[in-house]
């Protein structure tokens, strides 16, 4: 059967990464699983994840000014969120001096990625259909931090 999966004719092979481009507000769906979501706001903007949590769901949250990066170069607050009450476990780290990074704690809805986010910082979320898991990296950690309300 593993042979079948990467023959070429399979209809397996060959899958190209998916992307979907984010510039407004926006609510992924179950069909949004396994995009990388590119986050290029044109004012504050709120990615909302879905409201049923589907084990195996997962996307990636890039953030982009569709230009090269610099540093604390976004311009507009992005707000990644959860869903009130659901658990999250997860944990930013980032390049700044050592720094500790942040953490979701009991509470924690939102990722909030300030104006001073930089391009390229990133989140992979996913669910087992009980949890949502956020581990991402950030230039800068205390630009990107789990909240209990969006910025």
């Amino acid at each position: 059967m593993r042979s079948a999966f990467f023959e070429v004719n399979s209809g397996a092979a060959g899958d190209k990464l998916k992307f979907l481009r984010v510039t407004a507000d926006t609510t992924l769906t179950s069909e949004d699983s396994g995009k990388i979501i590119l986050v290029n706001p044109a004012s504050a903007t709120a990615v909302t994840l879905p409201t049923t949590l589907e084990s195996g769901w997962y996307v990636k949250i890039l953030l982009t000014e569709d230009t090269d990066g610099s540093d604390q170069g976004m311009g507009a607050k992005v707000n990644i969120d959860f869903g009130s009450g659901n658990d999250v476990v997860g944990m930013i780290s980032d390049e700044v001096d050592g720094a500790a990074g942040d953490y979701a704690v009991n509470n924690d809805d939102y990722i909030n990625c300030s104006a001073n986010s930089s391009p390229g910082d990133y989140i992979d979320v996913f669910t087992d259909g009980v949890i949502w898991y956020a581990y991402g990296v950030a230039k800068d950690a205390t630009e990107m931090v789990f909240a209990t309300d969006a910025a």
